[in-house]
């Protein structure tokens, strides 16, 4: 029946803003109305409601809003949450959520909330005693308020040890005791809430040897059993979360890779729990998708939980001041979300844990900062209407 009242409309793709509120006037005001003997009549609202519940009215002004091809066409689109036979997340920042659009559009598309960096030690452990739990708090009754899971992110990260733990100068036991205590005291607070955990990320250089410009490396005669047994103060915490290792461009650097494999072997054998691997797949739409794909495959199997962890697709190759977002660099993002949703897919479902924008819309992104200022990585454009890339990506589903 929505589809008759919006072939009815003719509502074109380029209605925004204002103009959406007008049509939804129309939509209101006049209806497309299947009689019983198979006829159709315009009738008023007030004769509509008589014949339609509440519930008819919201489905079919989510249909309005739901998509639209590039012929202008109104399309009906399932929300990726709802496609997806995994999880569906972004990175989420509390004052993001705390604006209306960005939380309807966050509700509306994924299930599955990671802190943008809220829940890094150095925000977290403000001394040794002492912990702030205040934005950790509210994402995580935002996610149980809003049915979505929690992937925790991150227990320990290089560049993420505060200045007053660092400055310490602790030996390898205090230093390590100390962490025990930070990694009970968090994994504790939201046991049964927070569903996995980046236990340590980006442990390894881009040559495949470990970080030497790390507080752990200087410490520790052998960092890799150090970081073992946090997995297993983690796992001791909470026995039923799922424990990642996360890192970034492990499906395209061979030796980056080869080393994260030899420490899930050398885990397994030596008793250390881990569940999963995080590729953070920040990446672009010149990526040779071969490669990608090849690196993925090669990282699946060590049988592990595999999550896409930090996704967003860069489209401003060479960086320019009078870059424009046309058409054709939307077709390559949309067809790069597409080759990554469908490379995921061509794995074993048991190992399929989720997929992970990091971020929501264009309106915010951190390669706005660290790559150019006219960079539109994401699923949403800046005033929250879905992108190809959005489609593209559903497309990729199974």
């Amino acid at each position: 029946m929505a589809i008759l009242f919006l072939q009815q409309l003719k509502i074109p793709c380029s209605v925004s803003g204002s103009g959406r509120i007008n049509v939804v006037n129309r939509l209101l005001n006049t209806y497309c109305f299947c009689t019983p003997d198979g006829g159709r009549q315009k009738i008023p609202i007030t004769e509509l409601m008589r014949y339609l519940r509440k519930t008819v009215i919201l489905l079919t002004l989510a249909t309005l809003f739901a998509g639209c091809t590039k012929d202008n066409e109104i399309v009906v689109s399932t929300p990726l949450k709802e496609k997806a036979q995994f999880g569906i997340g972004a990175a989420v920042s509390v004052a993001h959520l705390k604006e209306a659009d960005f939380s309807d559009a966050f509700k509306n598309n994924f299930n599955q909330l990671t802190a943008e960096y809220e829940m890094k030690m150095a925000h977290i452990w403000t001394s040794l005693s002492e912990y702030n739990w205040v934005s950790a708090d509210y994402l995580v009754n935002y996610a149980t308020a809003n049915n979505m899971k929690v992937h925790g992110h991150t227990l320990l990260w290089y560049q993420s040890f505060p200045t007053w733990f660092k400055n310490a100068s602790y030996d390898s036991l205090n230093f390590e005791n100390n962490v025990k205590t930070y990694i009970q005291a968090f994994v504790s607070r939201y046991k049964g809430k927070i569903v996995s955990w980046d236990v340590a990320n980006e442990i390894f250089a881009d040559n495949g040897t470990l970080r030497n410009d790390g507080i752990v490396y200087k410490t520790f005669k052998d960092p890799v059993a150090f970081y073992g047994r946090c997995f297993q103060y983690t796992r001791n915490s909470d026995p039923d979360v799922k424990l990642f290792y996360n890192d970034y461009d492990m499906v395209l650097n061979s030796a980056k890779r080869n080393s994260v494999k030899e420490m899930v072997a050398r885990f397994k054998k030596e008793g250390y729990p881990i569940d999963g691997l995080g590729e953070q797949c920040h990446t672009t739409v010149w990526t040779d998708k071969i490669t990608r794909s090849s690196g993925f495959n090669d990282l699946a199997n060590t049988g592990l939980l595999m999550h896409i962890s930090e996704l967003d697709v860069r489209v401003n190759q060479n960086k320019s001041d009078t870059y424009v977002f046309n058409d054709s660099d939307q077709q390559k993002q949309s067809d790069t979300y597409r080759g990554i949703a469908e490379m995921f897919e061509s794995i074993p479902q048991v190992q399929k844990f989720a997929i992970t924008t990091w971020g929501l819309t264009d309106k915010y992104t951190w390669l706005t900062g660290w790559w150019h200022p006219k960079e539109y990585p994401l699923l949403l454009d800046n005033t929250y209407n879905k992108k190809k890339a959005y489609y593209g990506f559903l497309e990729g589903l199974n």
